[in-house]
């Protein structure tokens, strides 16, 4: 055996060594475990929610919600070899789903005032793909929308991915697979006719 492959299995070993005494740590609520994974965690999880929800504001406050959910139910959290980012991810998945039924059941004045107020600025130069790309997404599963959030969104690996959502690799695949037939389906009328060249 070469030395660079123990030095690789080491640093392995090692990686998973840090991640378990970091969840250790965050479990006995130690502010400087919470500072480590809030800066770690910060950015994949509020892209995750910024993608399902409409306003970078509601997305932000879901997003920081997640670290409250999370430190409150730390003494829980039973590290097994699951990335501390999969079980953050998972909290704002729950939390985006029970915002959006939230919103679902609001009544007809409040949807109505929605529907007037202006909306807010984008500086995407392809607003009206975004709003479509995002009306898509909606019709999708939550783990539709999980699998194609975390690998094109976050730019996850088939690996990372099947990882952070405790599956196989290739459950992976054919989920991304599906997710993106029925996007296709979903996007596929007047605007974007299926197989026109750009």
């Amino acid at each position: 055996m070469r030395d660079d492959e123990v030095s690789s299995d080491d640093q392995a070993a090692d990686g998973r060594d840090a991640t378990a005494s970091l969840a250790r740590r965050a479990s006995a609520h130690d502010p400087a475990a919470w500072e480590e994974i809030f800066d770690r965690n910060w950015h994949p999880v509020f892209a995750f929610v910024r993608f399902r929800l409409r306003g970078a504001a509601e997305a932000e406050d879901i997003a920081a919600h997640v670290f409250e959910v999370a430190y409150a139910r730390a003494a829980h959290f039973d590290y097994r070899g699951v990335p501390i980012e999969a079980w953050l991810i998972g909290i704002a998945r729950n939390l985006v789903r029970d915002y959006v039924k939230k919103r679902g059941r609001r009544g007809f004045e409040e949807e109505l005032v929605d529907a007037l107020a202006p909306g807010e600025p984008d500086a995407a130069a392809a607003v009206d793909l975004r709003e479509d790309l995002r009306a898509a997404m909606q019709t999708l599963t939550d783990d539709q929308q999980a699998v194609l959030s975390l690998r094109f969104l976050l730019d996850k690996s088939v690996a990372d991915t099947a990882r952070l959502m405790e599956r196989s690799e290739d459950a992976v695949k054919n989920l991304q697979r599906r997710a993106l037939a029925a996007m296709h389906r979903a996007l596929a009328g007047a605007a974007y006719p299926a197989g026109r060249a750009s």
